[in-house]
């Protein structure tokens, strides 16, 4: 009974980690197969975990099963942090200039995606496997079992600053990302709105999109080396946010 409920709880956390950590996350990939990579991810981890009590009473064990769900939760949002910045990056491309109208539903996401942020996480993603960083998630997860026991699950105030704290982070490397190819695209508008006004004849409306469009392609792919380089140096910081976390929540009780 106590290696069923020693099981059943390591695999509820691993689950709720990979519902929503990329990756793991992607539709793409068959729920059978993330329940055989649980599965086998909580036999691996059994072993390792020590000083379990059994729990005997049908409401704490509700209680606790569903506080391993919000920190599992809490685990994979941590870790999704990164791709959520590149994705916010290319919304702003996108609005500067003018694919936000060609936005469709993009069954990977399941949701309505922009252009440039399906290129940027895909491009991200594949870093991620270049660089081997789902070995490190992988690991975070199964340490989090040493560092946070079974149940011990508690936040205080200064969990949640350093979460608010990660949001900052978030959008300020979105800007980051999209700052070369937004900024292009508002001086192709500047250097438009100065030929309107010396040649009233020229449609600049019919001009202005398919040269933001291919400006902005052409300065991606310049920049391309950059952005890959930035990204391997910013990559590794949604394992270390997820870590930090599991570190704080393990002070905490």
């Amino acid at each position: 009974m106590e290696q069923v409920q020693l099981g059943l709880f390591i695999f509820i956390r691993i689950t709720a980690f990979m519902v929503i950590s990329p990756v793991f996350s992607q539709k793409g990939i068959p729920n059978i197969t993330k329940v055989i990579l649980a599965s086998a991810l909580m036999i691996v981890t059994i072993s390792s975990v020590s000083n379990f009590v059994p729990i005997d009473n049908l409401f704490l064990f509700a209680f606790v099963v569903w506080k391993e769900v919000l920190f599992g939760l809490a685990m994979g949002f941590l870790s999704q942090l990164v791709f959520t910045g590149v994705e916010i990056a290319g919304q702003m491309i996108d609005f500067q200039v003018g694919f936000s109208m060609a936005q469709a539903f993009d069954p990977t996401f399941g949701m309505m995606t922009s252009q440039y942020g399906k290129l940027y996480y895909w491009l991200t993603l594949m870093m991620v496997f270049l660089t081997n960083l789902h070995h490190y998630l992988i690991k975070g997860v199964i340490n989090s079992f040493q560092l946070v026991p079974i149940g011990a699950v508690n936040m205080q105030g200064t969990t949640v600053e350093g979460v608010i704290k990660l949001f900052s982070l978030t959008f300020e490397m979105a800007i980051h990302l999209a700052a070369p190819l937004v900024i292009s695209a508002v001086i192709v508008d500047l250097l438009l709105g100065m030929l309107s006004r010396t040649i009233p004849q020229i449609n600049v409306l019919m001009m202005g999109m398919p040269m933001k469009t291919s400006i902005s392609f052409i300065m991606f792919l310049l920049i391309l080396p950059s952005t890959l380089e930035y990204l391997v140096k910013i990559l590794p910081k949604s394992i270390q946010y997820m870590n930090e976390f599991i570190h704080a929540i393990g002070q905490v009780r």
